[in-house]
């Protein structure tokens, strides 16, 4: 290995600082050589920070008349210096290589290698088939692929963060692509219909399953279902008045029909009929059972609003509201990227939809584990797109208490989280802890970086002052996934999920090259000439 430096001034277990003649680079990987008590020790260490000083050229220096004529004499003089993150001490047994935490600090002056390159493909590439390449090291001239574990990508969660244009959609695509090459399951909340036009495939077949959320009112929990018609959660009376009608109904249902009730009913009916339940509530206080369950007087207001949202549910959620179909969980296939398209959806619905969602696929999860009959007999990992909907730091929904139970609880029963954001400091900063690896794109926002910061233990100074300068498709690569923090290049995916950008100036052109040739075809120019 090549010499390019040595290591100066005081150094301590994990950090030195170094000067070189050298042209280094920010992210670059390099060791650190040096014998202590008759041992030669090789420590790996990345470049935190550099720079490049001219001993002649101070800052001080009077006028730029001065700095150009000591330039002549002084410009081969300068040094490249800076500071190296010390990652651990090299253990090389053949096929792999160990990183141990070192106990002792180097010695100065211990000499700075470039590192070989087969010694880096040991460590960041593939230990076994569930490692997946997802791109290569950023500050390294040759290629050096990057793999990551998958099984902690799903046992572990994961947070893809970015600005827009930063290249998330990418990223999401090249792990999707590897997920089902391996044959596992994926569930997508779409909120913008990228993914219904994605053409992944795997063996050359596609694999992306389009699911229509269709919503069965019956296997509906009443705060589901009263998320689902707009009932908000601090509106508590709305919430009891429609609570005891939908109970009441449900019991009747039950006794008239049996509990195969939804075979006999459809789905104008039953609403119908819960609006007639409602109604009764309005006009007696104390006939019946149901009746004193409401103590006091009844609140016409927010009767009549509860009526006037399940009407607007008719109008407006009739073609995804349906009594008798299955839960949306049975429509899922295997080995698939299945996708729920939000795109038409407004956020308090596709909300309900999807506490729905989770928590059916965190039920029977614990039955899969627990070797009982379950729908989802594998593991699968959810992908939500604009997490910061359904998971805002500010709002709470329905859904976000299954986001963060599955956060907490997912990995015991193989169900995986991806969140995926451009705005991260809207997202709950408790759910965001909970992500444990962590793919970073270029973040330029002071707050989202602090955010994130804050809900992220492996993420340092010195790696989020790369942040703003990352270029589209760069990113870092922190958590159980990996071994270390990496400055990673993502590849680029063939199958790509597209994002939802206009192309602005083309559709101006078309439709000015419309009018124009309208105005060409003028009839009433041509009758005029005639």
């Amino acid at each position: 290995m090549k010499k390019v430096g040595l290591c100066v001034g005081t150094t301590s277990p994990n950090r030195v600082n170094f000067v070189s003649d050298k042209s280094l680079r920010l992210g670059q990987f390099v060791c650190l050589k040096y014998t202590e008590d008759g041992e030669e020790n090789l420590l790996l260490g990345m470049i935190q920070r550099i720079e490049r000083e001219n001993p002649y050229l101070p800052e001080t220096i009077k006028s730029t008349e001065h700095a150009e004529g000591i330039k002549k004499f002084s410009s081969n003089e300068s040094t490249v210096k800076g500071e190296i993150q010390i990652l651990g001490k090299i253990v090389d047994v053949g096929n792999d290589v160990f990183l141990q935490i070192p106990r002792t600090p180097p010695f100065p002056a211990a000499e700075i290698l470039e590192v070989d390159k087969e010694l880096l493909k040991k460590v960041f590439g593939a230990k076994s088939k569930k490692f997946v390449r997802i791109g290569r090291l950023l500050a390294e001239k040759e290629e050096v692929p990057v793999y990551i574990d998958i099984e902690q990508v799903v046992l572990r969660h994961l947070a893809i963060l970015a600005v827009t244009g930063a290249g998330k959609s990418n990223t999401v695509s090249v792990l999707l692509k590897n997920i089902i090459n391996l044959g596992g399951t994926v569930l997508v909340f779409d909120f913008h219909g990228e993914y219904v036009k994605s053409n992944l495939t795997r063996n050359g077949k596609k694999a992306v399953n389009i699911i229509k959320p269709l919503i069965n009112p019956a296997l509906l929990k009443p705060k589901e279902f009263a998320s689902l018609i707009g009932i908000k959660p601090t509106a508590y009376v709305q919430f009891r008045y429609f609570r005891i009608a939908l109970e009441s109904l449900l019991d009747r249902l039950e006794e008239e029909k049996g509990k195969n009730w939804q075979s006999f009913i459809s789905t104008n009916e039953f609403l119908t009929r819960l609006k007639e339940e409602l109604e009764d509530l309005g006009n007696s206080e104390e006939t019946e059972g149901k009746k004193r369950k409401i103590k006091g007087k009844i609140r016409e207001d927010s009767l009549y609003e509860v009526l006037n949202k399940l009407e607007d549910l008719e109008l407006e959620l009739g073609h995804i509201v349906k009594l008798g179909v299955p839960p949306i969980i049975e429509e899922i296939l295997p080995g698939n990227v299945n996708v729920i398209d939000f795109s038409e959806l407004d956020e308090d619905v596709a909300d309900s939809i999807a506490a729905n969602i989770l928590r059916w696929s965190l039920e029977e999860r614990k039955k899969a584990v627990r070797h009982g009959k379950t729908r989802l007999p594998y593991p699968i990992l959810i992908v939500i797109e604009e997490a910061h909907i359904l998971a805002g730091e500010k709002r709470n929904t329905e859904s976000k208490y299954y986001i963060a139970r599955i956060a907490r609880e997912g990995r015991k029963f193989g169900l995986g989280l991806t969140i995926v954001t451009q705005r991260p400091k809207g997202l709950d900063r408790e759910i965001l802890s909970q992500m444990n690896n962590m793919i970073i794109l270029k973040l330029v926002e002071p707050e989202d970086q602090k955010h994130v910061q804050r809900a992220s233990e492996a993420l340092s100074q010195e790696l989020m002052d790369y942040l703003p300068g990352l270029n589209p498709g760069e990113g870092i690569i922190i958590g159980n996934m990996t071994r270390i923090p990496l400055l990673v290049k993502i590849d680029k995916a063939e199958e790509k999920i597209e994002g939802n950008d206009i192309d602005v100036v083309r559709q101006w052109e078309s439709v000015l090259k419309e009018s124009e040739e309208i105005v060409k075809a003028d009839p009433f120019e041509e009758l005029e000439n005639l």
